[in-house]
């Protein structure tokens, strides 16, 4: 598939939006130029015991790669063994956004990106309004909390956290084998932009057996803990932003979880936007 497409199943439920050549090719390379602020990071994300699973194992990156690794950012992030059943547990800013950690660099990165991360939420917005909202209302409650916990690390990363999700991943020169994500829902939309400078590559999603063109500017919204999927390694840079919601930060808020998007949902909001 190489033009803009919307997958539903039988019931009109969407399941993913296709959109190529979304991102212009100056935006990427202000993008891409960007990353190299991240790149001490991304270097010692690489593990090579497999700890970390395969978005940090050294054998899913591209050798001959001067920038490669993969970093997960988030203002509000529950520490493995902990979640919103126990009340005295509360999310926090992943370390690497921490005024402790070494890499300063981070949120310089996050202020710098900031209209980015702004586009692609308004293109949530477009496509699945409730998850907009519920994830604008979940950031909303976290300030809160931050001020309630005197979190100063939170308080300091939420106001130039510029999206409406709770989470993103930065992932250079990486392989992704056929996987699907964790601790989102399967009805919340999954948004993923590409950028770089590579031949041609495909993204895979197995159980529907379609392939769509993944060139550079790519941006693909889907149900990513329901679909398999899959992008194979390719000589060139590029780049994955993945953005995310994580339930058991919406729990904790108490924010609803909202439904997956029906296309007649979209086509109420097309026709009250036509002229």
């Amino acid at each position: 598939i190489t033009y803009p497409t919307v997958l539903i199943d039988k019931e009109g439920g969407i399941l993913l939006w296709y959109l190529p050549n979304a991102i212009s090719q100056a935006y990427q390379s202000e993008v891409w130029n960007s990353l190299g602020m991240l790149s001490i990071p991304l270097q010692h994300s690489l593990k090579s015991n497999g700890t970390g699973g395969w978005r940090h194992d050294v054998k899913n990156f591209r050798d001959a790669a001067n920038l490669k690794g993969t970093i997960d950012l988030s203002p509000a992030w529950f520490q493995q063994g902990r979640g919103p059943s126990n009340p005295t547990h509360h999310p926090e800013v992943l370390l690497v956004l921490k005024s402790k950690s070494r890499s300063k660099e981070v949120r310089e990165w996050l202020q710098c990106t900031a209209g980015l991360h702004a586009v692609l939420s308004g293109a949530l917005r477009l496509i699945h309004p409730n998850m907009y909202l519920h994830g604008w209302e979940a950031i909303a409650r976290l300030r809160s909390k931050a001020v309630a916990w005197q979190d100063q690390d939170m308080e300091a990363v939420l106001p130039i956290w510029n999206s409406v999700y709770s989470s993103m991943s930065v992932m250079v020169n990486c392989t992704s084998p056929p996987h699907k994500d964790t601790n989102g829902r399967k009805v919340w939309l999954d948004t993923l932009l590409t950028i770089g400078n590579y031949p041609r590559l495909d993204f895979l999603v197995l159980e529907l057996r379609i392939r769509l063109q993944y060139n550079p500017g790519t941006v693909i919204a889907l149900v990513g803990s329901a679909l398999v999927h899959q992008v194979d390694g390719i000589d060139g840079d590029r780049a994955c932003l993945a953005y995310y919601m994580r339930e058991n930060v919406h729990q904790y808020v108490q924010v609803p979880l909202c439904e997956r998007p029906h296309i007649s949902d979209i086509a109420v909001d097309l026709r009250a936007v036509r002229p």
